[in-house]
């Protein structure tokens, strides 16, 4: 498993030479090696394997670039994706070429490198990507991980498969259940069926589901408000290390003002006490007064 420091490295590589390709560049590999301290063997391996869905015009063995007709083609957000899958091919299951390039298409959506190894269920995995692509309602058993010696503690659903997730190395499967959006743990999932039943894909939804980062689907906070120590201030805003993390503004004293928009408390008040003492909750109060509490009641235990 290749460490997520090198992967972050890798992507961002990828991403900044297809934005180059995507501007027209012709790129010369033995210039590349300079520009991103790597020798040619890496690069060569960059175009002919992680890149090779690309339409090249040129395609080496020293210059690259992109037919005229694809020039373009790809905005900010797809070259993102794009790279961020070319950089983890090892998280997916066994796909051919075209089944890679087709990743631009939102069906599938990775956030975070470290991962759980699923290569025993690549039939099931390609399955309800193809439900979600036919629109297909999937039924399975499912038994949360807390609940494995329970007896009888399975429970069959029935879902309209919006896209899989694999969040911090966990891999999920989005979908409505019930009219409500679920999210369910793929490697607890059992007895998986694609029914010939079709449903209608909300893209409205879809567009919102694939863009935050939360896991949770209901009991929502509008916004949770941050204040960040000038001491961390640097790792967020190196990336994102909050969920829906956006910059308010950065106070005089070197200080972050960040706010955390529509997520679950649950998945910001873990990340606010690993950085204690530098990161505080402004508001809603509530929330930074029930974290306080917990932890007055863990240090008194």
């Amino acid at each position: 498993m290749i460490g997520s420091k090198k992967h972050e490295r890798l992507a961002y590589r990828l991403s900044d030479i297809i934005i180059r390709l995507n501007n027209g560049e012709r790129l010369n590999i033995d210039t590349l090696t300079q520009d991103y301290q790597v020798c040619t063997r890496t690069l060569k391996r960059d175009f002919q394997e992680r890149l090779a869905m690309l339409d090249f015009s040129d395609s080496g063995p020293v210059f690259y670039q992109l037919s005229p007709n694809r020039v373009g083609y790809l905005n900010l957000t797809e070259i993102k994706r794009f790279a961020n899958f070319a950089s983890v091919q090892d998280l997916l299951p066994k796909i051919d070429r075209q089944f890679f390039y087709d990743k631009l298409n939102q069906s599938i959506v990775i956030k975070g490198f470290d991962y759980e190894n699923i290569q025993a269920r690549t039939q099931e995995f390609n399955l309800i990507n193809q439900a979600i692509r036919d629109c297909r309602i999937i039924t399975f058993d499912y038994q949360k991980v807390r609940q494995q010696n329970s007896e009888n503690s399975k429970k069959h659903y029935h879902l309209e498969p919006y896209h899989l997730l694999n969040k911090n190395g966990i891999w999920y499967v989005i979908g409505r259940h019930d009219a409500q959006t679920r999210n369910f743990c793929f490697t607890q999932i059992s007895n998986l069926c694609v029914t010939d039943k079709t449903f209608d894909c909300d893209e409205q939804i879809k567009a919102g589901l694939i863009n935050t980062d939360s896991l949770f689907f209901d009991n929502h906070i509008n916004e949770i408000v941050l204040q960040v120590s000038a001491k961390v201030a640097g790792y967020f805003e190196r990336r994102d290390l909050l969920p829906n993390q956006e910059l308010i503004r950065k106070l005089d004293n070197g200080d972050l003002l960040l706010a955390c928009r529509q997520v679950h408390p649950r998945e910001v008040t873990p990340i606010v006490q690993y950085w204690l003492p530098h990161i505080k909750i402004i508001s809603p109060s509530t929330v930074q007064e029930q974290m306080e509490k917990v932890l007055k009641s863990y240090v008194s235990m």
